[in-house]
């Protein structure tokens, strides 16, 4: 999904997204800047006046050079080449380190951490596998040949070609499983609850999981008529 599918052989700035226009140019960060921050002033109010930024270089041929920076550095390649996000591989554990940062920093409201974390990820992906799993097809474990319903002899009917034709009636297999539908439906009920997020993701949440719970009910017991009565 990096793949890039057009490769432009010249770089201009009004093509690019538009947050990035938003990045300061100074080497120095002025008193008046650090007053402001300790008053509150809102971001527009101030740093479009009076900081240089790329959005105020836009088409002219300052747009591509002096820029200023306000740490020196001996290699701009200097960092870290692999991410938390890569050796971490259960996602349970990149979201309880994620939301660990943010209880630990004083600038991070956790809650809205937690509110995003929902809204952009868990809740969309949920969404999405159920989505998929009610609109999925059935695949032949053996030839591979796909089913949008399964016959009626409950097996493959593809007629395999060749010396010894026959048909396959081999199992059929779900291309969407159970468990990529419910994995993210535990992590977002726990974040829901340990976190003050707003009442309508809540509710989202709740729904999710009584339609999950309609498609995937839990296993009953066999019982007779007469304790039923």
């Amino acid at each position: 999904m990096d793949a890039p599918l057009v490769l432009s052989m010249r770089l201009d700035p009004l093509e690019l997204d538009k947050e990035a226009h938003n990045v300061d140019l100074r080497s120095i960060y002025p008193l008046d800047f650090y007053m402001a921050t300790l008053k509150g002033a809102k971001v527009n109010d101030y740093w479009m006046h009076r900081m240089d930024t790329i959005k105020r270089r836009l088409s002219t041929p300052a747009q591509y050079e002096g820029f200023g920076y306000s740490a020196e550095t001996w290699d701009i390649n200097d960092c870290p080449t692999v991410s938390s996000y890569k050796t971490i591989n259960v996602t349970l554990d990149k979201i309880e380190r994620q939301l660990a940062l943010a209880r630990i920093i004083r600038a991070v409201d956790p809650d809205d951490v937690a509110e995003r974390i929902l809204s952009t990820h868990l809740l969309p992906d949920m969404i999405g596998n159920l989505r998929s799993f009610s609109t999925q097809q059935f695949r032949c474990g053996k030839c591979g040949a796909k089913y949008r319903r399964i016959p009626l002899a409950g097996r493959c009917t593809n007629w395999i070609k060749g010396t010894n034709a026959h048909r396959c009636d081999n199992k059929l297999i779900l291309t969407v499983s159970e468990g990529s539908v419910k994995k993210y439906l535990r992590i977002a009920q726990d974040i829901s609850d340990r976190y003050k997020i707003s009442n309508y993701l809540k509710q989202r949440i709740v729904l999710m999981g009584k339609n999950i719970e309609s498609i995937f009910p839990e296993q009953y017991k066999e019982t007779t008529l007469d304790k039923f009565m």
